[in-house]
């Protein structure tokens, strides 16, 4: 193998990553967060007693959050105190079956999973106690997953976690490599490992999932599921840095050594991290749905089809439309707290573009249009197609994955969720079954709006246009 050839397969985007220096990198980190935290070691700040003779019950923690200890016995909260003021490394983070295992340095082993969080230490081996480790690693997760200032006295219980949030391993979700790579500490992966295999959730990406992700990322128009499909069926075949080398294709070896060499796999997400991916996700979407409306009006009006030769009928823009929806309700999960952010602009975007095709598509085309035979003119209105029959399905056309956000995401787009709805006309009895789905919709987030739409169709939204809106808006 030529010199250059062997530099690339020793190739690491990020040097501070490098394994030679790793370990001096990790105590380095750890004297600094050490020196950091000298003067909060001893802010411990009485503000009231849980009983008579008790000790502190507030204590302000490494990480400069306060917690309350009041609820903890006098054995476990010695633990706790010792943990959160205490100094300890992370030598390493394997991910494993169901969880994260952590490498305290010189101490134990503490595993972050779905149940309470465990420790080999000896000190652990008296039951659901958390030892010092455990609690250590709670204030270091908090201090890395927490908005600042998340409140004073954050409670703490004798399982180490927090009763006032989530459990720890549903709070940091699908965040957990980039918390890591914000602390500094190495994540050792294995084929085993969900970063090669779903979670048992099955909401977390695999790692050639994220690689993929990442690298069209970097395209205009690639789709992450459209990434070099050629690479994708033996993309898990074990492989060394030299053996990721395709000569004369950059992209695949790339794609071979980000899933493959954990240097170049960070450095690849510190160059896109997880919300520049999501918002370019997202994005993308809108750009599709609006480039198959644009080819669909061309097809409409002059028969022209797309360059591969498809002919944009109703039901293959309405088929690709719904594929678009899905394609965003399954990205957020996965995505999840940025895709709160960009899905909910993907989909009203969405709705908003296909709501103004609420006519006959094919009124007054230039290519001489035969008709076929029983096609209504309810057949040829692409937003009716779209919405279909709920009323028999009971699926609404984006507002089934609208409803599916958290309450509190939707409150920036009442307006936009207004305006649209004042353009549905109640035509038949479909636009009238999604009205009401979307007056529910409305009325669950936004309880001051006050629409009305009856069963009988006979009150329109308020603000509601006027006309049967068959022909578009010129």
């Amino acid at each position: 193998m030529s010199a250059p050839t062997k530099q690339l397969g020793n190739l690491s985007l990020g040097g501070r990553m490098s394994t030679t220096r790793g370990q001096a990198e990790r105590r380095g980190a750890a004297d600094d967060e050490e020196g950091n935290s000298a003067s909060s070691s001893s802010g411990e700040e009485e503000v009231e007693d849980s009983a008579p003779g008790s000790t502190k019950s507030l204590v302000t923690g490494n990480s400069a959050i306060l917690y309350n200890v009041s609820g903890l016995s006098g054995e476990v909260r010695a633990r706790a105190l010792s943990g959160i003021l205490g100094k300890f490394v992370v030598d390493k983070c394997r991910a494993s079956q169901d969880g994260y295992d952590f490498q305290v340095l010189d101490h134990g082993l503490v595993h972050l999973g779905n149940g309470p969080m465990t420790c080999s230490c000896s000190e652990y081996g008296d039951g659901p106690k958390a030892c010092r480790h455990i609690f250590w690693l709670v204030d270091q997760l908090h201090r890395l997953t927490l908005p600042k200032g998340p409140g004073p006295g954050i409670s703490l219980s004798r399982t180490g976690q927090s009763p006032d949030f989530p459990p720890l391993y549903e709070l940091i979700g699908g965040r957990m490599e980039d918390i890591l790579l914000k602390a500094r500490w190495a994540l050792v992966d294995d084929p085993s490992s969900p970063e090669f295999s779903e979670q048992e959730s099955g909401t977390s990406m695999s790692r050639p999932e994220k690689v993929r992700d990442i690298l069209s990322a970097f395209s205009e128009a690639t789709m992450p599921d459209d990434f070099r499909p050629d690479q994708v069926e033996t993309i898990r075949q074990p492989r060394t840095p030299e053996q990721c080398v395709v000569q004369g294709d950059f992209e695949a070896t790339m794609f071979r050594l980000a899933v493959h060499d954990d240097n170049v796999y960070r450095s690849l997400r510190k160059a896109m991290p997880a919300p520049a991916r999501c918002a370019i996700f997202f994005d993308k979407v809108q750009k599709n749905t609006r480039a198959l409306l644009v080819d669909f009006d061309r097809y409409c009006q002059y028969g022209t089809p797309q360059r591969d030769g498809t002919a944009l009928e109703i039901r293959v823009v309405v088929e690709r439309l719904h594929e678009l929806v899905s394609l965003v309700a399954i990205n957020i999960a996965p995505r999840a707290p940025d895709s709160h952010r960009n899905a909910p602009d993907a989909l009203i975007g969405i709705l908003r573009d296909v709501v103004t095709y609420n006519y006959n598509a094919f009124d007054g085309n230039a290519w001489g249009r035969i008709s076929p035979a029983g096609e209504t003119e309810n057949d040829c209105n692409l937003f009716a197609q779209v919405i279909g029959q709920p009323e028999v399905s009971g699926q609404y056309f984006v507002l089934d994955v609208l409803e599916s956000l958290p309450r509190a995401v939707l409150k920036e787009w009442e307006p936009q969720l207004v305006t649209i709805m004042s353009k549905i006309p109640m035509s038949n009895q479909s636009m009238v079954t999604y009205l009401q789905q979307f007056q529910v919709l409305l009325n669950r987030e936004f309880p001051a709006t006050g629409f009305g739409v009856t069963a009988s169709g006979h009150k329109r939204p308020a603000g509601g246009a006027s006309g049967s809106g068959r022909k578009r808006p010129k």
